[in-house]
């Protein structure tokens, strides 16, 4: 049964729950048949968004970062070399593993994909975009710089648009699905679904890190707990919880808790006036200098250098 609480994103309320703040759409031309055409660089993306379905199309390439993204009944471990596809009406979700993100995506409307077109059944009869299909491709090195070309061809023609932009956009896009479902037929190894107890187990455990980490944008200070207490929390065994997270992740449990914290502490130097000692305080360190020294050693730069820079 389709669960009605779950928001439907337009092309108007896409950017807002799906980008970071600075982030503004331009403009389209006065004129333009894009109905709805976009695309842009993964990077803008939240670190968490919500479950929700779009009205409209969407494939992105992941270059680098991981995380969790929900494609309708299945959950994805996402990471480098993987081609992803959204159709219209797909419960999705999104949450990060890592702190940097790289790739591109784009998306659009059937009106903006089947202008012209003869077969207008070709994307709703793509087996990637089908509500229980296989919604990500794993690619090697030479086909994921296949996609990044493309991708970087759409990106820089929707950066120059002109009247033109429209057709050879969406023959750039009819290149590229029609090479995916080739990869997709021919090769039928798509992404192993992870929709198993374990990947549970690691969306369990960061919303119980997240959910501490918070508590910093009320003002509070941040009291993370050890490993051990995030397991018994959970009511697992700390080795559990550190098997089963590094065979997803490839990381310890520790270590996703640490990549969160310098995330946090970059967000806070970047965005927050307060000193770097209030800052070390409010992540939990009650020695500044040590922090400094912990940050250096993870980011190459001092509080102070990322501020300067």
């Amino acid at each position: 049964m389709r669960n009605n609480n779950i928001p439907i994103l337009k092309s108007a309320s896409f950017g807002k729950e799906y980008f970071k703040d600075k982030y503004a759409k331009p403009a389209l031309p006065a004129g333009s048949s894009f109905q709805h055409f976009e695309i842009n660089r993964r990077c803008l993306w939240k670190n968490s968004i919500e479950p929700h379905r779009l009205d409209f199309y969407m494939v992105f390439l992941v270059i680098e970062g991981e995380g969790i993204h929900t494609f309708g009944l299945k959950d994805h471990y996402i990471k480098k070399n993987m081609l992803c596809f959204v159709s219209p009406d797909m419960v999705s979700a999104w949450q990060s593993e890592s702190n940097e993100h790289q790739g591109i995506f784009c998306t659009f409307s059937d009106d903006f994909f089947n202008l012209g077109s003869v077969n207008r059944q070709f994307l709703s009869s793509l087996p990637f975009f089908q509500i229980d299909g296989n919604a990500v491709l794993n690619l090697n090195d030479e086909q994921a710089d296949y996609y990044l070309l493309l991708f970087k061809q759409m990106l820089d023609e929707y950066e120059h648009r002109n009247e033109f932009s429209d057709n050879i956009l969406r023959s750039q896009l009819h290149v590229l699905l029609n090479k995916a479902y080739a990869q997709y037929s021919m090769e039928a190894v798509p992404a192993a679904t992870t929709d198993h107890a374990g990947l549970r187990l690691l969306k369990a455990f960061t919303a119980c890190y997240m959910r501490d980490f918070n508590v910093i944008n009320a003002g509070n200070t941040i009291e993370l707990k050890t490993v051990a207490a995030y397991a018994d929390e959970l009511g697992v065994s700390q080795n559990h919880l550190n098997d089963t997270i590094k065979d997803i992740t490839g990381k310890s449990a520790g270590q996703l808790i640490k990549a969160q914290l310098i995330k946090q502490a970059t967000m806070c130097l970047k965005h927050s006036e307060k000193s770097i000692s209030e800052i070390a305080y409010r992540l939990g360190y009650d020695d500044p200098s040590y922090f400094a020294r912990y940050y250096k050693s993870q980011t190459g730069k001092s509080p102070s250098e990322f501020r300067a820079v």
